[in-house]
C-alpha cells in the first residue's frame, strides 16, 4: 500500500463476515509468524483491491 493519507472508517458487518475475516487473518498469522495480521487489515485490503482499484 502506498503512503497516501489514511482516514479511519467504522462499518458494521454481520457476525459471519467478521468470523471469516478473523479466520483469514489467523491463517496469515500461521503462514507468516514474523508478522501479525488483524481482521481489520484483511478487510482493508479487500476493500482497496475491489473498490480502490489497486
Amino acid at each position: 500500500m502506498n503512503q497516501e493519507k489514511q482516514v479511519p472508517l467504522m462499518i458494521s458487518i454481520p457476525v459471519e463476515i467478521r468470523t471469516q475475516l478473523r479466520k483469514m487473518a489467523a491463517q496469515r498469522n500461521l503462514e507468516k509468524t514474523n508478522q501479525v495480521t488483524s481482521a481489520a487489515e484483511v478487510a482493508r485490503e479487500i476493500l482497496l483491491e475491489n473498490i480502490g482499484g489497486r
